[in-house]
């Protein structure tokens, strides 16, 4: 399973740029993904391959998701988007692709069709926990609704009982009803 939480985005993101720093200084200057992190050039030449694949095959479904997951993974949203559309096109209920689509989407300044995808990921597949928990992610830190994204992992819950981060997601739950509780204001 591919799909990726907006954690793992993060901590991939993290140990990208720690694998970098340990390596010094180089003379050759590497090419640089949207953050400005260089970019692995085994990525970029595993994208080249895929391109010469899909020159060959442009409805070659595999090669369009792994193209896509080295773009996302490289940080190159936009390409990453375009690729997984044209897998969608292909697979529309692929709800893995999808959500990973809809990082892109949030990383690219775009939450509303972030959002859009996510909600259709659940629409085909109510138990798909990454999606749930990234729209509720979105709801939160990039459209301020707190009570929408607390709904959004209340949804996870109640559809994937087995949630293997459970009790830490009713405890992060449990803390923002606390602080909306404490900002509502006191009536006499």
């Amino acid at each position: 399973m591919r799909t990726r939480t907006l954690w793992d985005v993060a901590v991939v993101g993290a140990m990208l740029v720690l694998l970098l720093a340990a390596g010094g200084c180089r003379k050759k200057e590497e090419p640089r993904g949207v953050g400005g992190e260089a970019i692995n050039l085994s990525a970029l030449n595993e994208i080249e391959n895929y391109k010469e694949i899909l020159r060959k095959d442009p409805n070659n479904l595999q090669a369009l998701i792994n193209i896509g997951n080295l773009y996302f993974d490289t940080r190159q949203d936009l390409p990453a988007i375009e690729h997984y559309r044209r897998a969608l096109s292909l697979d529309p209920r692929n709800v893995n692709v999808r959500t990973d689509m809809a990082v892109c989407y949030r990383r690219s300044g775009n939450p509303d069709k972030a959002i859009e995808e996510l909600k259709k990921v659940i629409s085909i597949d109510p138990r798909h926990p990454q999606s749930r928990y990234n729209l509720g992610v979105i709801l939160i830190h990039d459209k301020n609704d707190i009570e929408g994204g607390i709904q959004a992992w209340e949804g996870l819950l109640e559809n994937i009982p087995e949630y293997r981060y459970r009790d830490s997601l009713k405890a992060e739950i449990a803390k923002m009803r606390t602080m909306m509780e404490s900002m509502k204001p006191k009536t006499k």
